[in-house]
């Protein structure tokens, strides 16, 4: 019988290597491309303005590097600041791109939160440049959609007469569950786990009360085409109810413009509301513009 090389890499073996960061970005690759398009062809001067360390503090993450990172990890379908933190732990092509920085989630998550206009404008000079390399035709587009749901409860829509008739239920069922509560300190002593499901409840429904309470004093009616109310939402109230292949969800409608000649996106946005054809004038006059 013939004899065959064995390795103990089935047994979890492991190894030490010397590895050349810079190496791993192959010429030709969508990473390659990235490292050099960012922070040299791409000017990101513009996210300075958020840091005030220069006199006092740590040292922040250059935010070029965390424009890669992001990127990158959106490109292999990481869409959480965790789960990106977590590609640049352990994926080799990540830790070249950041030069093996270490960077916490929350760096990345407050990165993404305070930007959004620092963004449009790296998208204005990614295309930009694009254009001057000839990429853009800008003869023919296509456009698409998808619904997109978000981090909202979908059972916290309603317009102000329904939300303010959730808001006297909820006081109702508060002032009933506490009444359940005292009736029962004055006839039994309760254990630790049923006074504390009592207490857990009692602060849920006052949680949910203040939310809404808050949100209906401050808040306008939505309204739509031809003035008609619609839906609010507690958590959300940029998002909209709308209709998808799955059903109703609660989010946004993101519209993508795309050009011919390399099928360069010249063109996207979101936005919360069902009508797509308002979102898709929107976004193709912004497309025109660029």
């Amino acid at each position: 019988m013939a004899k065959y090389r064995t390795t103990d890499v089935a047994a979890g073996q492991g190894l030490f290597l010397t590895v050349n960061l810079k190496e791993q970005l192959l010429p030709g690759t969508f990473e390659y491309m990235l490292d050099k398009l960012i922070g040299t062809k791409i000017d990101t001067g513009f996210y300075d303005r958020n840091y005030h360390n220069d006199l006092a503090g740590a040292s922040a993450v250059p935010p070029a590097v965390l424009l890669k990172l992001v990127i990158y990890g959106y490109s292999k379908g990481c869409m959480s600041s965790r789960k990106i933190s977590e590609l640049n732990s352990n994926n080799i092509v990540a830790k070249a791109l950041t030069g093996d920085m270490r960077i916490h989630f929350t760096t990345i998550a407050d990165f993404i939160a305070v930007n959004g206009k620092a963004f449009e404008q790296t998208f204005v000079h990614v295309l930009t440049y694009c254009n001057e390399l000839g990429l853009i035709g800008g003869d023919t587009f296509a456009v698409d959609g998808l619904r997109l749901p978000s981090n909202a409860s979908a059972g916290m829509s309603g317009t102000k007469e329904q939300l303010t008739k959730r808001l006297s239920l909820y006081r109702r069922m508060a002032g009933k569950h506490l009444l359940r509560h005292q009736k029962k300190d004055a006839s039994e002593a309760l254990g630790a786990e049923e006074r504390g499901h009592f207490e857990n409840r009692q602060k849920h429904l006052n949680r949910q009360i203040e939310k809404l309470g808050r949100f209906l004093e401050g808040t306008e009616k939505k309204t739509g085409r031809g003035g008609v109310e619609i839906k609010s939402n507690v958590t959300d109230n940029e998002s909209a109810m709308m209709q998808s292949p799955k059903g109703f969800v609660q989010g946004y409608i993101g519209i993508a413009v795309s050009d011919q000649k390399n099928q360069i996106i010249t063109g996207a946005r979101a936005a919360g509301t069902a009508n797509e054809g308002g979102i898709c004038r929107k976004c193709w006059t912004g497309t025109l513009k660029t």
